[in-house]
């Protein structure tokens, strides 16, 4: 089968690392001949290539904005004239781009579109140009998480979502997140992301013991965007507090993105000994391998692949109650969750810093739990099984 998949962005995030996976898997079964359509060159791309897969890049752009209105009533009516500009040559700009990837589909002979994020706003526009099923993949809570809105309006994009083939969505905060927008008139998937294969797992598994033969501090680990919708801030107060008990405790922040205010936050907070910031780490594993937990304090996080990946690594987690973070892990069992600010997150800092046989317990079921549900090769499964049913129905 050719799937064309759709994607907004070429970076090594958890969306397109996420489809990555998926179209590996799919391939290696000799189901699927994955093509991509992307809108600019990135690392993305030199994957593609390592993996034998065609792709073109069609500047396309994503048609999601923050829309802030400050000041008094003049400045505020010019914004909204500003955003309603910007949305109109960001749709004009598309539609100029929409005949040259109708017919790559086409040369390409694709039988389906899957456009791998809420953000691809240009694909049931292709797939309706080009008479293809659309399988529309929702991987983010844009509007609770990034406070994000459609250029065409809430009622367009509702009937957008309606029109798709299928909707699959990475958890069941995200469905939730969904049905605020339209009623649909499909079936909806809530299809949790592979992030590892089994046999990973099991390798993960085996050497996850090491980190607890040592006697260094304790060293918690955040990875991913850095963006203040993750809760880096609350964290380092959290870590201020940490220290400040006595603990021997660090803290790894591997990503990039806002970086130079938090350095900042850092050095007001004095933690400049306390706290590591490698930027980018392009293996994430070789972090979680020297850290002894997680740290998620991502307000609203979709699924958070990170919190999979390090509890794969028998890491226990310290996740924040909210979006699709309690779907993942089991409060009590696999780490713990927390909903009151830096100081409740601190004290359960203290509690593993205090109690490392009890850490290696939580983080060994944290394993355990994780290839039992967010497997490639069960999310291979029932992806293809949408598939096969949108293209049986068309």
């Amino acid at each position: 089968m050719r799937v064309a998949y759709l994607t907004h962005y070429a970076d090594l995030y958890g969306a397109n690392r996420s489809m990555l996976e998926l179209i590996g898997e799919l391939k290696r079964r000799g189901d699927l001949e994955p093509h991509v359509l992307l809108p600019v060159h990135g690392p993305l791309v030199g994957e593609l290539e390592r993996m034998g897969v065609p792709y073109r890049i069609i500047p396309f752009e994503s048609r999601l904005a923050r829309r802030d209105y400050m000041g008094g009533l003049h400045h505020r009516l010019m914004q909204r004239w500003r955003h309603a500009r910007d949305a109109r040559g960001r749709g004009r700009r598309n539609r100029g781009l929409l005949p040259a990837m109708v017919d790559q589909v086409k040369a390409w002979r694709i039988r389906l579109i899957h456009a791998n994020s809420s953000a691809v706003s240009i694909a049931p526009d292709l797939a309706s140009e080009a008479s293809l099923p659309l399988v529309w993949h929702i991987r983010e809570l844009l509007a609770s998480h990034y406070g994000l809105q459609h250029d065409e309006g809430r009622g367009d994009h509702s009937r957008a979502l309606r029109d798709a083939d299928r909707l699959i969505v990475i958890s069941r905060a995200v469905r939730d997140e969904v049905l605020r927008y339209t009623a649909l008139v499909r079936p909806l998937e809530v299809v949790y992301n592979g992030v590892l294969p089994k046999a990973r797992y099991a390798e993960l598994r085996a050497v996850a013991s090491n980190r607890w033969n040592g006697t260094g501090p304790f060293t918690f680990a955040m990875v991913g965007l850095i963006h203040p919708a993750k809760g880096h801030v609350e964290a380092l107060e959290a870590l201020r507090l940490v220290v400040d008990s006595g603990a021997d405790a660090r803290l790894i922040i591997a990503g990039d993105g806002r970086i130079a205010a938090l350095r900042e936050r850092i050095s007001a907070l004095g933690l400049t000994a306390h706290v590591e910031l490698p930027g980018f780490v392009p293996d994430a594993f070789s972090v979680y391998a020297r850290a002894h937990a997680l740290l998620m304090c991502s307000r609203h996080e979709a699924m958070g692949r990170v919190t999979v990946e390090a509890m794969a690594c028998g890491l226990p987690v310290i996740g924040h109650a909210s979006g699709g973070t309690p779907e993942l892990m089991r409060d009590g069992l696999d780490g713990t969750l927390y909903d009151q600010g830096a100081g409740q997150l601190a004290q359960q800092m203290l509690a593993l810093i205090g109690d490392r046989v009890h850490a290696r317990q939580l983080g060994e079921q944290a394993s355990l739990h994780a290839e039992s549900l967010f497997s490639v090769e069960r999310c291979a499964d029932e992806v293809w099984r949408v598939y096969r049913e949108v293209l049986s129905k068309r």
